[in-house]
């Protein structure tokens, strides 16, 4: 989904993407998705992502929908993808390690965030998304790209909306990619969230 929820203090968020891009001179031609999710963090760092989608061709015209559910269980370091139609969870214990970005001690204005998530990032102004303050930062390239975040210092300066776009042709943008959460619970989220439901099937992954 080209995005990047760091780990950090256990929390719920609800978010919603919309995504296009344009492959045409005018407007003719512009695909198009819509993804609204749940996402599960719990201070183990165990996850789970919950997704519905839905994909347009000419950016109103509906061709296909589906769903994900994704489970990541840290204490036993395993990972499931989930199909709950038919309900089956298909994976087991990671082979790979990595190091998860974290959220990190930041000033009221999450200056140091913005450095991290931006090239040059220039504070220009506030707002407030799903009840909470945020600050608002952005940073142009030269090839006429640009990106616009706005952070929370109340919430470990946490993306709250997110819009990228990219340069296209006779003032339309190329793409653009945006991001906006649209609930916010602090707090470690249900035990269930991270739990395989006992009556899917299980099936290893090799």
């Amino acid at each position: 989904m080209g995005l990047s929820i760091w780990d950090g203090a256990p929390r719920t968020i609800h978010f919603e993407i919309d995504d296009w891009r344009n492959d045409s001179w005018g407007l003719h031609n512009i695909e198009r998705r819509t993804i609204r999710c749940e996402t599960a963090i719990a201070s183990n760092g165990s996850r789970m992502n919950k997704c519905d989608y839905e994909l347009f061709h000419h950016y109103l015209l509906r061709y296909t929908s589906g769903s994900s559910h994704d489970l990541y269980i840290q204490p036993t370091h395993s990972a499931y993808s989930i199909d709950d139609k038919n309900r089956v969870a298909s994976g087991g214990e990671c082979k790979c390690f990595w190091n998860a970005a974290r959220q990190v001690p930041d000033d009221g204005a999450c200056s140091h965030t913005a450095a991290l998530r931006l090239n040059r990032p220039e504070r220009v102004g506030t707002n407030r998304i799903a009840g909470a303050v945020v600050v608002d930062y952005r940073s142009e390239e030269a090839d006429g790209s640009s990106r616009r975040i706005s952070l929370a210092p109340q919430y470990g300066c946490e993306v709250m909306e997110e819009v990228a776009r990219t340069k296209g042709t006779l003032g339309i943008p190329g793409s653009q990619w945006r991001y906006r959460v649209t609930s916010y619970k602090p707090g470690e989220p249900q035990r269930s969230a991270f739990e395989l439901p006992s009556s899917y099937r299980v099936e290893s992954e090799k």
